[in-house]
């Protein structure tokens, strides 16, 4: 099934009208410090995660958290390698900024993944899926032929921002 030219052009619009605002986050990292509330009141997460109950995050307490490493450095004012409430809270908001740009960042992969192989021509795509998950592409479902399913890995491998691509595709019997 192939889009005609005010699918595609709708399709793409849509998409990078829910990406821009995600993508605009990962710039504006380094300025969520300045003009952020910091509350000073610590809640039910930071007791949780303060596992020796010093009312301080260390690396090790959240050493578990994917990913929170540069929240952790950013949020720690002092630079004593610990958090306290205030710090951690703004740790979280740089950590959940990260997480939802990424998440568009993905989004936006696999619309672009999709869009490229819509506008293939030969290429039936119609069954095919497109999963990404840190700028890495899954391509599964159906395919009419081995030469189809080369091109299809092929053309997601040379989406700019694709770190990798998974075939998970299967031929038409």
């Amino acid at each position: 099934m192939k889009l005609d030219r005010t699918a595609r052009t709708i399709l793409s619009i849509t998409a990078l009208a829910w990406a821009i605002p995600f993508a605009q986050a990962q710039s504006n990292a380094q300025a969520a410090q300045v003009g952020v509330i910091q509350p000073q009141a610590k809640s039910a997460e930071f007791d949780r995660l303060d596992a020796d109950g010093d009312g301080l995050l260390s690396y090790q307490e959240v050493g578990h958290l994917d990913g929170y490493q540069e929240a952790f450095a950013q949020a720690d004012r002092n630079r004593d390698a610990r958090l306290d409430a205030s710090e951690a809270i703004t740790a979280h908001q740089l950590y959940e900024r990260s997480l939802a740009t990424r998440y568009a960042q993905d989004t936006w992969l696999t619309t672009k993944v999709k869009v490229a192989l819509l506008r293939e021509e030969g290429l039936d795509s119609g069954d095919v899926s497109v999963e990404t998950f840190d700028q890495r592409v899954l391509l599964s479902g159906f395919v009419e032929d081995a030469e189809q399913k080369r091109k299809a890995l092929l053309i997601a491998s040379r989406i700019e921002g694709v770190k990798d691509v998974k075939d998970a595709l299967a031929l038409r019997k």
